[in-house]
């Protein structure tokens, strides 16, 4: 069963990142240390390994307005059908374009432990266990989201990919996304989790912009 939902939340990925009229953005593979090492000063040598940056976005995939504070409203969050490894998460996020505004977001999560690959999808609504009918806000469009961990367990490669379902490609939307998530985003989560979870805190590195 966990094989075919696998495959079936790669298939749609995949299905909507090639459809011609919507918008992706595939970011460079980022070898997370070399991350830690440009934005932080730490005692001794820190390594952050493959399966600590798994273990990292599972828990973001379970909690993440305590992993992505700066995106999701606090107390916010809602979760339905949480039979891992298949649940549907509601929460508030920030607009991508206005960050000054929330707007409802409703993803179908899937977390993929063959592959280390978690995928959000966005759907427009959703009817809850207890009958309610909850929509995703209008502000901006539906977007699907892919984590993939790769490389070596002492060096680990995060790659990421996300495709927002526009009625036709959106240069504008694809800019923006690219802008705003950042790799300030990604140190703050991991910089969140090594503090949780290893009691590790990140020293600042005083680099130039």
């Amino acid at each position: 069963m966990a094989t075919e939902l696998a495959q079936d939340y790669a298939a749609e990925f995949h299905r909507e990142w090639t459809a011609a009229e919507n918008t992706p953005v595939e970011f460079p593979p980022l070898d997370v240390n070399a991350l830690v090492k440009r934005h932080h000063r730490v005692g001794g040598d820190l390594v952050v390994t493959k399966s600590m940056v798994w273990d990292m976005l599972v828990r973001k995939a379970y909690a993440p307005e305590t992993y992505a504070p700066g995106r999701v409203r606090a107390g916010s969050v809602r979760t339905y059908s949480t039979e891992e490894p298949d649940f549907v998460l509601m929460s508030d996020q920030r607009l991508w374009i206005d960050e000054s505004r929330y707007t409802q977001v409703i993803q179908r999560v899937y977390v993929d432990q063959d592959r280390h690959a978690v995928f959000h999808l966005g759907t427009a609504h959703l009817t809850t266990p207890d009958g309610a009918y909850e929509w995703a806000g209008i502000e901006q469009p539906l977007y699907h989201l892919e984590y993939v961990v790769t490389g070596t367990e002492l060096r680990p490669v995060l790659r990421r990919r996300v495709v927002h379902l526009t009625d036709a490609y959106d240069s504008r939307m694809s800019w923006h996304f690219a802008r705003l998530v950042r790799e300030q985003s990604l140190i703050e989560m991991v910089e969140i989790y090594l503090r949780l979870q290893w009691g590790i805190e990140l020293g600042l590195q005083p680099l130039s912009a």
